[in-house]
């Protein structure tokens, strides 16, 4: 069988492999904190076939899924317990099953006074634990310091991971990291009260992508339909000699 065709082949797969994560972005476009997927190509030579066989073979495979950590657009919302990240970071919260991390602020106060992620409930923390809400007039500082009514109850404490390929991502805007990362509180963030953060994909942008995406991948198979159109015809005319 031609090489063309293996070429063709992987080039098809590839493409199916990136619209699946274009898809994906597309349907979080929404999500608050939402942090869009990326994959990278590479070409692989097969120089064992071509030294061998003078019939080299051109593949393309993903050389890897990566995540897009860049900043998404911080609108403002009014609500004094909704929270954005302005730079890097994550605020952590408290599970049954240990530690998390999201930058999705839309937070609320449960029955305890605690500060809990609007979905699961997660209790949020910060550098010296749980981080209560005693009283009704929240005022949050960019560095994170909480007052209720006035007085000073705790900070709000932004956490950045050393590796960020230890992040693994789950449901609800939350990120599990590795049991051997670490994770320090960030100098330079800001935490920006009344705001939330926007995902950082673009509807339009996908959406023009998704389009090219399949235009290529049909270009691939209508190479493969062709090069097995070739075969076909060689074969009979190997039959005819």
């Amino acid at each position: 069988m031609s090489s063309g065709i293996y070429s063709a082949l992987t080039g098809a797969v590839a493409r199916m492999q990136n619209l699946d994560l274009a898809v994906n972005n597309l349907a979080n476009v929404g999500n608050v904190g939402f942090k869009g997927s990326r994959v990278s190509f590479e070409s692989i030579y097969d120089e064992r076939i071509q030294n061998t066989h003078g019939l080299g073979k051109n593949f393309t495979r993903t050389a890897g899924r990566f995540v897009d950590f860049s900043q998404g657009d911080i609108e403002r919302s009014g609500r004094p317990l909704d929270m954005a990240i302005k730079g890097d970071g994550f605020f952590k919260v408290a599970g049954e099953d240990g530690f998390f991390y999201t930058r999705k602020g839309d937070f609320r106060i449960d029955e305890n006074g605690s500060l809990v992620t609007g979905t699961e409930g997660l209790q949020v923390v910060g550098e010296e634990g749980p981080v209560f809400l005693p009283g009704s007039d929240i005022h949050i500082d960019p560095r994170g310091n909480i007052t209720a009514d006035g007085q000073p109850v705790g900070r709000l404490t932004i956490y950045d991971i050393e590796d960020r390929d230890a992040l693994r991502q789950r449901e609800n805007g939350l990120w599990a990291a590795a049991q051997d990362a670490a994770d320090r509180p960030s100098e330079d963030s800001e935490v920006i009260q009344g705001s939330l953060e926007q995902a950082n994909v673009n509807a339009l942008r996908l959406t023009t992508e998704i389009i090219e995406i399949n235009r290529s991948y049909a270009a691939y198979m209508q190479t493969m339909k062709i090069y097995s159109e070739l075969a076909e015809k060689a074969r009979s005319i190997g039959e005819i000699g």
